[in-house]
């Protein structure tokens, strides 16, 4: 039985394959009705798995763009893709749930450990009841973080609307937003690498970890800032005030959604 090979790359398949294990690409048998093959062999046709190479290109694309805006936020161009901006935001988000999940975890383990430790049911249930009141309050702060990345970027775009109001620039929400991720995706990749540190040190890199998250606000601050600013401005409102109001309506966010996700 002769060898069969993919059609796009050229790997050899196994017999009945659908797939190729290489390159992924959908493998079609065209056989004849009664069942013979033309010339003894069986011809095959490829059909592009359209979905997969998609995905591929997009994250291709978007690595590409991420990296060009972390070399330079400033010069980052418009991003090839409206989207781009709304995927570092998910993925600061992301970071932010699993850094959280991953404390808890650590916390609830040493408690385990001590309570092990001291053995008894006493030790037993009072260790349960710190655990239970961990995960409460990681989830409250799970809610905390998703809602501030949102109001981040809600406030962003609202006052830079505000700031070019009667200049005839129109603001579009998602190359806004790609603006702003531009600036801000800095955060994004030292968010991973904090919880990389979490993963790799434990609760031993909680302090370290606390260094670069104040860096991480400063940085956002400013892409905020500069975001609701760059460019042209109306003659109706000044830089300044817009700005005070901006930073303003944030920190009066901030607190309504902290004092909001520990009513939750």
């Amino acid at each position: 039985m002769s060898a069969k090979f993919c059609p796009k790359c050229g790997n050899e398949l196994k017999e009945g394959a659908k797939f190729c294990p290489k390159c992924g690409a959908q493998i079609v048998q065209n056989v004849q009705p009664n069942g013979a093959n033309t010339n003894g062999v069986q011809n095959q046709n490829i059909i592009p798995n359209q979905s997969a190479e998609q995905a591929k290109n997009y994250a291709k694309d978007f690595f590409k763009w991420f990296w060009s805006s972390v070399k330079h936020p400033s010069l980052s161009g418009k991003a090839s893709n409206k989207y781009f901006g709304l995927t570092s935001f998910v993925a600061s988000a992301v970071f932010a749930i699993l850094s959280i999940m991953l404390i808890t975890s650590k916390i609830n383990g040493a408690i385990d450990l001590a309570s092990s430790g001291l053995g008894g049911d006493t030790a037993s249930s009072l260790a349960s009841i710190f655990q239970n009141l961990v995960s409460d309050g990681a989830g409250k702060v799970e809610l905390f973080s998703v809602l501030m990345i949102v109001a981040f970027v809600a406030l962003a775009y609202g006052f830079r609307a505000f700031a070019v109001a009667g200049t005839g620039e129109k603001t579009d929400f998602f190359e806004f937003i790609n603006k702003l991720a531009a600036y801000t995706n800095i955060s994004v990749m030292l968010s991973a690498i904090m919880f990389l540190f979490l993963l790799i040190g434990g609760l031993i890199a909680l302090p370290l970890n606390m260094f670069i998250f104040l860096f991480v606000v400063i940085n956002d601050l400013i892409g905020f800032t500069y975001a609701i600013i760059d460019g042209q401005n109306s003659n109706k409102f000044d830089k300044l005030y817009v700005l005070l109001l901006a930073h303003l309506s944030l920190i009066i966010v901030f607190f309504i959604v902290f004092i909001k996700s520990l009513t939750a």
